[in-house]
């Protein structure tokens, strides 16, 4: 594992408690050492397809109204009052970053490219366009990850909480990150019903 400072830099509303961190930062690699690219794609795949699912029985007003949850392992304490159309937001913006990031290291191009988390927040506004936004999105997703095969780049790109990670790591990263907002999609319908 990488040594890291201490992050301060973010709020602790945009961060999970540091256990979590370090629980996520481990378990992520070790994913990515251990399972397949296409192993790792189906899983992201299934877990944004099941939000989809899950979103596409709202009404616009039930999608867009924001619920407050209970803050849950790998969730941040700004992101438990989100409405499903939000949390969609944010994967489509972070698995599009995730997209650009992976082809950029699998490319040796990544110079320009900056995830920063206050990037990634959802728009308020969020609506049901985010429903189609996301499928697109895992389409193209899975078509750049099928093009680069087995990820093999040694290349490395710092996340914001886990430090320096390569395309493979990323590629977990966006799997698990799929689950952990399922997951909140699930217990924001919960609160609706």
């Amino acid at each position: 594992m990488i040594g890291r400072a201490r992050d301060e830099s973010h709020p602790p509303e945009t961060r999970i408690p540091a256990h979590e961190r370090l629980v996520a930062d481990l378990g992520i690699r070790v994913y990515a050492s251990f399972a397949s690219p296409a192993n790792i794609l189906r899983r992201f795949s299934s877990e944004a397809e099941r939000i989809i699912a899950l979103s596409g029985r709202l009404t616009p007003e039930q999608g867009a109204s924001p619920v407050r949850i209970r803050r849950f392992p790998g969730i941040e304490s700004g992101s438990r009052h989100w409405s499903v159309y939000m949390t969609l937001d944010h994967l489509v913006m972070v698995n599009t970053a995730i997209t650009a990031l992976i082809h950029a290291i699998c490319s040796d191009r990544h110079h320009d490219i900056e995830i920063r988390v206050e990037d990634v927040r959802p728009h308020a506004d969020a609506g049901p366009d985010r429903v189609e936004a996301l499928s697109n999105l895992v389409e193209r997703y899975a078509h750049q990850i099928e093009r680069f095969g087995p990820l093999t780049s040694r290349s490395r790109y710092p996340h914001p909480w886990f430090g320096p990670l390569t395309a493979r790591q990323w590629h977990a990263l966006a799997a698990v990150h799929n689950r952990m907002h399922r997951v909140q999609v699930e217990k924001i319908l919960r609160r609706l019903d």
